[in-house]
Formats: C-alpha cells, structure tokens, sequence
C-alpha cells in the first residue's frame, strides 16, 4: 500500500496532517480535526480518509499514466502510419516492440519506460529511424523518411556481387545458425492461419514500394502442415518455380508459380533445406546489425538469392529475395518484415509481420502485392485453425 503520510504527493500530506490529529493520549475515543479546525469524531474520520485515498488514487495513477513513452509515426508528408513496429531500447537490449495504432499512436507502459534509451522504428517502404529518449519527455513524433524499394539495385549490385564469389563464410553462416535457432522450425505439425490487410498495384519499375497504396481489402489465408509440406518436397525437386500459362486480355503467356515466402512458408528461411541450398556472405556489418547474402549452391534448377538483415541481438528483421528461372525472366521477388523478439520469448514462430512482392507482366510493368498479418494463430494439427470473429477494422 502506498505510504501517503511520507510518500504521498504533498498535497495529500497536507490534508492528511489537517485531519488527523492522532488518538487522544488519555485513550478516550480518537478525535481528528477537519479542515476548518473543528472537531472530527470516528465516523467523519473514516469519510474523510475515503476522501484523501480516492484523490491520492486519483494522484498516482495520474502520475503513471504521464510516465508511460507514448508518441505517434508519420511519413514526411504528415500521413499518420499504422502497423509501424516501434521498439523500445535500453543500453543492450531490446525491451519491448508494439505496432502503431490506426491513428498512429503508440505507448509503452511506466516500467518500460523508465529503462528506455532509445525509440526504434521501421516499416516496408521506410528508413529505420532511431531517436534517443531524453529525460523528462514522454511524448515523440517519429516521422520517417520514405525509402521506396529499388528493384534494379536490389537485382545487380546488392546480391550478384556476393554470389559470384562462390564461397560459404563461416562467420555468415554462424549468424544464420543462431539466428535461426531463435525461432520455431518448418513447424511441419501445425495449422497457421491470419486475418490480413492487403492491396495489388500494377506500377513501373521506379514506383515499387507499398508508400502509395489503395484502400486495403480485407482477407485472410490460412494452410495446413501437410500444405507446407508439399511446398518443401517441390523445392526438393523442381527447384523455387514451376511454369504456368496465363492469361492476359485473352492472350495466353507462360509465367511461373512461386512459393509463399511472403507468407505462412516464410518458416523455410529457417529450414534445413534453405540452409543447404545456399551459401552465406557477411555483405554488411553495421552498429545495428549484419546483412547476409544468401546464394544458391547450384543453378541447375529455379532458385533464389538475396539478402537477410539480422539485429544486433542475431533475430530476423526482414529477409529479401529474387527468383532465378530460365525464361520467362519475370524478376519476382519479395522482401517480409519480421516484428522483433523480446527477451522473454518463448516460443517465436517464425511468420512475418507484412511482406510486398512483385513479378514483372508482359506489358513491363510490375504487379506488386503488399500485405499486412494482423496476427498468427497457430494450433497443432494437420488442418487450418479456425480464426476468432474479427470485431476491428484493421485498417
């Protein structure tokens, strides 16, 4: 219980000392004074420390809600942001991570807050951004930068360079091995469903990035460990694609089939067959973190190279990709965030938080498809779970 004579806010010490006089010293019954200075017997008493603990009660949880770190994330265009995973840092770790709220806002309750150091925030389509929390303020206005996706950098210089080096470093596949014992496997006896908010666009190349996107649509996709699994003895044997035909305003054409990465099949990243399939390159260390290069041990079937951004605590922030095939030469890919992990994580499966891929059309534009999970279920057994009645809009 709160000691409101020595530690309670002043104004309730005072008021305190103004009613209570202590017990009579002759040990006939206590008498308190009032306010006014009269004489205040039991029952007054007791009304009047009600009084003095509502308002004391009042006062404090007063004072913790001021202490929480709240803010809001915007674009540099003032729009307010939703889905942005905003994390809270001490010194050496990270101690939390929420989502923004519709309206942009976020908030990190009084225990966080008091061992915060440093905001962290980032999504598809944006630069990180790192603010240092200052003494005494409680409230920030993340607004982050936009940085839309360059497929031709992403394509050429970023990946074809490590790849052509044909070597496995130790010290890249050391941090993918711990990376990815962070995480829940290919979780092969599993059902895994989510609500999701997505959106297609058709854009050029220069314009790829979920920064300008229609109103999402509502939806939800699900599959079943025996899905997955199917998925996995594919990739065994044909490769990352199999060729389709299509059909473009009657014009039939041949396009290829890719597996979900993006999606409930994002687990393969931290599968053993991804894992012998590819070699790793250290492409970049930074304060924050590594970036690996990731490139496939042989070419004689479709496969993918890209890059994967580890934290500086060795977790998954988000893994890019691009399709190798033989012709059609589509240039599909994708890129899926990862939210962070907190220490005290116990079981982490590992499904991305949103994901964009795209694929070329024959036209040479790029259909794009952005997503955003609104949450995993995840239920043992072989069959879909059933996903709760959906009360929010999350849009």
């Amino acid at each position: 219980m709160i000691d409101l004579f020595t530690r309670g806010p002043f104004w309730v010490r005072r008021i305190i000392q103004k009613i209570w006089s202590g017990p009579a010293r002759d040990g006939s019954e206590g008498v308190a004074r009032g306010l006014g200075g009269g004489r205040m017997h039991n029952r007054e008493r007791t009304v009047g420390f009600a009084v003095v603990f509502g308002l004391a009660m009042l006062a404090f949880f007063a004072g913790a809600a001021s202490a929480q770190l709240t803010g809001v994330v915007r674009a540099s265009g003032g729009i307010l942001l939703e889905g942005v995973a905003v994390e809270a840092w001490s010194v050496d770790r990270r101690l939390s991570a929420v989502l923004s709220d519709s309206d942009g806002s976020f908030s990190f309750p009084q225990n966080v807050a008091v061992r915060t150091v440093m905001l962290r925030a980032g999504a598809l389509g944006f630069e990180v951004l790192e603010v240092p929390v200052v003494t005494g303020l409680s409230s920030y206005d993340l607004v982050l930068a936009e940085a839309p996706l360059v497929l031709e950098g992403l394509v050429v210089t970023r990946e074809e360079a490590p790849c052509e080096m044909r070597r496995d470093d130790s010290k890249a596949r050391a941090l993918w091995e711990n990376a990815r014992s962070r995480y829940q496997g290919v979780m092969d006896t599993l059902g895994i469903a989510t609500y999701l908010a997505e959106a297609d666009t058709i854009v050029p190349i220069d314009k790829l990035g979920p920064l300008q996107l229609p109103t999402l649509n509502l939806s939800q996709r699900g599959s079943s460990s025996l899905l997955r699994f199917s998925w996995t003895r594919r990739i065994e044997r044909d490769g990352y694609a199999f060729k389709v035909r299509r059909t473009d305003g009657g014009e039939p054409y041949d396009s290829w089939v890719y597996p979900p990465l993006e999606a409930d099949f994002a687990p393969h990243f931290v599968d053993d067959l991804f894992g012998e399939r590819h070699r790793f390159i250290v492409d970049d260390e930074r304060e924050d973190g590594w970036s690996l290069a990731y490139c496939p041990e042989k070419d004689d079937k479709p496969g993918i190279r890209g890059i994967i951004d580890l934290a500086r605590d060795t977790t998954f922030v988000s893994v890019e990709w691009i399709f190798q095939t033989p012709e059609p030469v589509e240039h599909a890919g994708g890129r899926a965030l990862f939210s962070p992990l907190l220490a005290d994580s116990e079981i982490a499966y590992f499904l991305p938080s949103e994901a964009l891929t795209w694929r070329a059309v024959p036209e040479g534009d790029y259909v794009q498809r952005y997503q955003r999970y609104e949450g995993w279920l995840v239920s043992p057994g072989d069959s879909v779970p059933l996903l709760p009645l959906r009360r929010n809009d999350p849009r």
